[in-house]
């Protein structure tokens, strides 16, 4: 593998000294590393040294997969690819991951991979200023980033239509002061150089946000060209229709990766309730002082977080969105477990019938 060519292409597309040292087992092959830059219905699009690879798994992978060796592979992966002729080749194996976002409850269904990206260093939370201000949701995406412990941004589009700009940014800034927040204007570029500025060289950045979000047309600005295809919003809403279906990696013109995703219609919480409640970070900190360990929040004597509530230290609004998250994670886990005991249940079952069926 020539190394002139592995450092123009494949650092280019986020290569790091760690996936080197992955790479390692399989340095002796005839095999060459690869990211995937956009998936669908079984078939890659990969960046190896030699340029675009269209991939798909071997039979040697299906059945490593099969037997839980393997992963699914997914946008933002490092593979090992072997070639096939030019301008193709297959899957041999999937280098470790340095982290991954997990689909949220709702959009992960039994045929597909729970996980939809891998090797992300910041997710960009996208929503629409003007029309779809969700303060909520947000709070629900922040949980996510940090169950896959991924660090996060705000981004709000359509900053152009708003009456009083700054009073959002207040109101951002207040809610989530750890969390950078950019207001753009995608069709003006306005705030386009503060949020390019934030991205570094070989950094790979995930945007995720509703249908009409304004993602499309963000990516298009940051990229200088229109290579993302665009619906026109409606006028009542000012939303646009769904038109992203698939993940898709673009390098911009300042080094930096962003990745596409398609918008998301319900952010379900696939967490632990330990996990929601740590992304409530100013309500962990409170937790601490609660005079008992075990504190539900709800109304048990010598609560911090509720002393806070009342007090006006924490928002009465926030305060509610966390008990209904943590509502969410405690059923989902319940579920999880009953679902568990089932299945030891119906196992221990089988394995008596079968001792009863022997001669």
């Amino acid at each position: 593998m020539n190394n002139t060519q592995t450092n123009e292409l494949l650092i280019a597309y986020g290569w790091k000294s760690i996936y080197n040292l992955n790479f390692a087992p399989y340095r002796e092959t005839e095999y060459l590393p690869a990211r995937i830059i956009r998936e669908g219905r079984g078939i890659y699009r990969t960046i190896s040294p030699v340029g675009e690879l269209l991939v798909q798994r071997s039979g040697t992978f299906i059945n490593l997969q099969d037997l839980g060796i393997q992963v699914e592979p997914v946008i933002g992966d490092w593979c090992a690819v072997s070639l096939l002729g030019t301008g193709t080749g297959r899957i041999e194996a999937i280098l470790p991951r340095q982290s991954v976002f997990h689909k949220p409850l709702g959009q992960q269904t039994a045929n597909d991979a729970k996980i939809a990206a891998a090797n992300i260093d910041k997710v960009a939370i996208v929503q629409d200023a003007r029309f779809d201000f969700n303060i909520r949701r947000i709070e629900r995406f922040l949980a996510l980033c940090h169950a896959d412990k991924i660090p996060s941004m705000l981004v709000f589009t359509k900053a152009d239509l708003l009456d009083d700009a700054d009073a959002y940014r207040r109101r951002a800034a207040g809610r989530f002061p750890d969390h950078p927040s950019y207001f753009i204007d995608a069709i003006s570029g306005a705030g386009i150089d503060a949020f390019m500025d934030s991205l570094e060289q070989g950094s790979s950045l995930m945007l995720i946000g509703t249908s009409g979000s304004g993602k499309s047309t963000l990516i298009n600005r940051l990229c200088n060209a229109e290579i993302v295809k665009t619906a026109p919003i409606r006028e009542k809403d000012g939303r646009g229709r769904h038109t992203t279906t698939t993940r898709q990696m673009y390098l911009l013109p300042n080094g930096a990766l962003i990745l596409d995703t398609p918008g998301i219609r319900m952010v379900g919480m696939h967490q632990n309730p330990g996990s929601i409640h740590d992304s409530f970070d100013d309500i962990a900190r409170l937790a601490i002082n609660c005079k008992f360990s075990d504190c539900t929040h709800r109304g048990e004597p010598g609560c911090a977080v509720q002393k806070a509530v009342r007090e006006g230290l924490v928002e009465q609004d926030r305060y509610f969105n966390f008990l209904r998250l943590m509502q969410e994670a405690q059923s989902r886990e319940e579920v999880l477990q009953q679902s568990k005991q089932k299945k030891r249940a119906i196992g221990a079952i089988r394995y008596r019938l079968r001792r009863s069926a022997r001669p």
